[in-house]
């Protein structure tokens, strides 16, 4: 699909484009690795990539073989003309353990 046909960040054809893309890592692994993908929103009143290292350092206590993320959607809070909080919505891939 061409860039002149998405439809803005919250377009379903966008949608279709992302998901394409989270599916072609999921299937094109190496060695037989099975990812699975969640979505995680990270904060911060500092900055996004706070938020980002906040979302991952707390998936890192329950979640096993973090391997990957990709930033899904930024976004923030504004109060009084200032950027008061920042938001991250990421995917966050993880190999599954083998059964048994």
């Amino acid at each position: 699909m061409n860039a002149d046909a998405m439809t803005g960040r919250d377009g379903a054809i966008d949608f279709a484009i992302k998901t394409e893309h989270v599916n072609e890592r999921v299937t094109d692994n190496t060695e037989g690795h099975i990812y699975r993908v969640i979505e995680l929103v990270g904060t911060s009143e500092k900055s996004i990539e706070e938020a980002v290292n906040a979302a991952v350092e707390r998936a890192h206590k329950t979640i096993r073989n973090l391997r990957w993320f990709e930033i899904a959607r930024t976004s923030g809070h504004i109060d009084d003309g200032k950027v008061s909080h920042f938001q991250v919505t990421l995917k966050v891939g993880f190999t599954m353990e083998e059964p048994g």
